[in-house]
Formats: C-alpha cells, structure tokens, sequence
C-alpha cells in the first residue's frame, strides 16, 4: 500500500509539473508574440510612404493633404481615419470623405465636392450655394459678376450664414429646388429670382416682367404654364403688356394687364 501511495504521488507530481511546464511555455510565447508584434506595429515598415487623393476638382491635392493633417513617415497603424475624414470634410466645398489604409505604408483620401448652384446676394454680400443650400464660399463684388450662376436676391436673414453652414430660409430653398428644375433653355430668359420667402418666391424674366411661382410644389404645372405663356407666347406676354404673371394657386394663371 505504501509503495502504490508514493507512486501515485510521483504520477500527480509528474503532471503538475508538465502543467506548469507548457503553462511556462504559454507565457513566454504570449509574451514573445506580443514583443515581436508591437516591435513591427511600431518599426518603419509601417511609416506612410504614400497619400493619394481622388475626386478633386476644385480643391487641390495639397490643400486636401494639408486639411488631413497626414505627414510622410507617420506609423499608418495610429492614424485615426475618422479623424482625417473629419479634418477634411470641415472644408465647406467637401461633401463626403472616405478614408481607407492601404498596408503597409499607403493612404488614400476619396472626396466629393460640392457643386456651386446659385450667387444669393443682400447687404452688399455675394454667398455661393449648392444645391442643398450649404455655403461654398462667401465671394467679392467683382467675383460674383464673373460667375455664370444664377442670382438669388433674398432677405438679410438669409444672408447670416458662413462657408459650411447649410441655410434654412424657405424662400432660398424654394429658389434651390425652382433652379434644380430648370434646364438652360429656361435659365437663358430668367435674369434673377427674388426670393423674399417660399411664398413670394418670384422669377424675374430678362425683360424686367416678374413671375410669381410660390413654394416648390407643382412645379411641373408651374413650369408647363410658364413654357405655354411666355416662351411660345412672348410676343403678347411680356413686360411691355403684363405687370406681373402669379402662378402660385391651382386655378389658371393670374395675368396683371397694364
């Protein structure tokens, strides 16, 4: 009995010891395998070597790598791509950003721009829009003469705004939407719109004759009428023989006869 009570004991202390063995063994590969991990995470092989910008028009890809705040020789696997995309979309003319590694040493910034729609212009400012009403650029008189947009004469409070920030004035908007609808076979007789508010929303045609189209809803109706009277029908309608055309009700246009 006494012999099989030390050879058990043998057998468990065996096993331990092989237990604290591979145990030992565990440790020290985790530990080399972490060492040797964070030793190339943080070597050269993963510095920046490259910065590629795509879907740049208008901003140049010095001013994008600059707004990024990328440098050549930065470890690629620290840089935050959501604080890139950030840094670059604070631009006013940046619409969307898409930031993707490309390991070991490559980054690539792929932006879309904005698109200037329209020159709005009161108390002596001249602002650039897009199409959703973000503020592009705030521009000079003699910058604003040289853009082929059309003009959108608006309130003063439309006017409080800055490059990046979006308008909320209805009557802006309601331009916006007007001008998306329209093709230049219209946009050649429309000298400006005036755009007080949705509800006065008014088209100035180049003879000087005003056109009221009210908020952006049928449009399509709007414009059929607006085709049908003053374009095909110019010679009868115009500025000469109307002191105003009112599309904004859902009954035949109102004709003011001088």
């Amino acid at each position: 009995m006494t012999i099989r009570h030390s050879s058990a004991r043998q057998r468990k202390g065996r096993r331990r010891l092989k237990r604290t063995f591979i145990t030992g063994l565990g440790l020290i590969f985790i530990f080399l395998a972490g060492f040797g991990g964070y030793s190339l995470a943080n070597s050269s092989f993963f510095d920046l070597k490259e910065i590629k910008v795509a879907g740049n028009e208008v901003l140049s890809q010095d001013e994008l790598i600059q707004l990024s705040g990328l440098r050549i020789g930065t470890n690629l696997l620290k840089v935050s791509r959501q604080q890139v995309a950030e840094s670059v979309q604070a631009h006013p003319y940046v619409k969307e950003v898409d930031v993707r590694r490309s390991l070991p040493n490559k980054i690539e910034i792929r932006i879309a721009e904005r698109s200037p729609m329209a020159l709005i212009s009161g108390d002596q400012r001249y602002l650039i829009l897009d199409g959703e009403g973000y503020c592009i650029a705030e521009v000079g008189l003699a910058a604003a003469e040289s853009w082929t947009l059309p003009s959108i004469r608006c309130s003063s409070e439309a006017m409080d705004l800055l490059p990046g920030e979006k308008t909320e004035n209805d009557g802006v908007l309601a331009a916006l939407a007007l001008i998306e609808k329209l093709d230049p076979f219209f946009l050649e007789n429309i000298l400006e719109f005036d755009a007080p508010s949705a509800e006065k929303l008014a088209v100035i045609n180049i003879d000087g004759l005003p056109v009221y189209f009210g908020p952006p809803e049928n449009l399509d109706r709007k414009l059929q009428y607006y085709e049908e009277l003053l374009i095909k029908n110019k010679e009868q309608c115009n500025a000469q023989t109307l002191n105003y055309v009112d599309l904004r009700y859902d009954t035949q246009p109102i004709l003011s006869r001088k």
